[in-house]
């Protein structure tokens, strides 16, 4: 059995993926959740499955007051939902997280994508850093995964067939129609300024409806997408994940479809655990 600190660097979009470790790992361990006001989904996740956890505060773990249990711990960091859309602010705060972590673990994982920062590799990053051992979402050819489609799917060589197959189509799985609000508001700041320069007359030569949904309503069908491709990767909410998608299909304006075979591959969210767990002490 392994023993020792697993740290976990997550993104609320990817928390079903550390949730399904979590639940198939019938080891015993203790698990600490950081409380620094991205946490909430996780908690609320771990109380449904009965999982029981501590919490900490981050600056017990920038002083190294965290103080890890006999046996095998977990120590999860949750980030930002909106650091997505600021790639260089993403890359600042997560390689700050690892830096800051490295007294207090014996592996990480990054359970995020790279989100636009082109060839970012945290694991490598980590290594030239002297840094403990570390992996991230990676399809089979040990190519990382670069955005949380990528991860469900299981790699970007999959992902452009995908796009190819499907083009037009808004990929929606389980996370992102949970998540579909809190997702897009990480981009409202931007689209706002935006907004507050069109005129009536633009927004109807336009044809940009009025409402906190138009602009992106306009945005899509400016780039010709008429369909959201339901992509189920059999975790996360799979009580409201239909409703979720109606939700987010009234939204968009666009209509439903489901892909033909099967695209969701978990074999990068059974890998990252694997792999991290592997570098405990025994």
């Amino acid at each position: 059995m392994a023993r020792g600190v697993l740290g976990i660097i997550c993104c609320p979009m990817v928390d079903d993926n550390l949730m399904y470790n979590l639940i198939n790992d019938k080891d015993e361990k203790h698990i600490t959740v950081v409380r620094n006001g991205n946490e909430s989904s996780i908690r609320r996740k771990l109380d449904k499955a009965g999982i029981e956890y501590e919490t900490i505060v981050w600056q017990d773990v920038v002083r190294r007051a965290y103080e890890p249990k006999d046996g095998y711990n977990i120590l999860i960091v949750m980030t930002a939902l909106g650091l997505h859309a600021e790639p260089k602010v993403l890359k600042d705060t997560v390689e700050g997280l690892a830096k800051d972590m490295q007294g207090s673990v014996d592996s990480l994982g990054f359970y995020l994508g790279t989100c636009g920062n082109y060839n970012w590799n945290l694991p490598q990053w980590c290594e030239s850093k002297g840094y403990k051992p570390s992996f991230t979402f990676c399809d089979k050819c040990g190519n990382v995964c670069d955005d949380c489609v990528g991860i469900n799917i299981a790699g970007g060589p999959k992902y452009m067939e995908l796009e190819k197959k499907y083009t037009g189509h808004l990929f929606v799985f389980p996370a992102m129609a949970s998540n579909y609000d809190d997702f897009m508001n990480a981009d409202k700041a931007e689209s706002m300024k935006i907004e507050e320069t069109l005129t009536d007359e633009m927004r109807e030569t336009l044809g940009i409806e009025k409402g906190k949904d138009g602009y992106m309503r306009w945005l899509l069908r400016l780039g010709n997408y008429e369909h959201i491709l339901k992509i189920d990767t059999g975790i996360g909410d799979r009580e409201n994940f239909e409703s979720d998608l109606k939700k987010v299909a009234e939204r968009t304006a666009l209509s439903i479809k489901e892909p033909e075979g099967e695209w969701a591959d978990l074999q990068p969210t059974v890998d990252i655990y694997s792999n991290c767990k592997s570098k405990l002490p025994l």
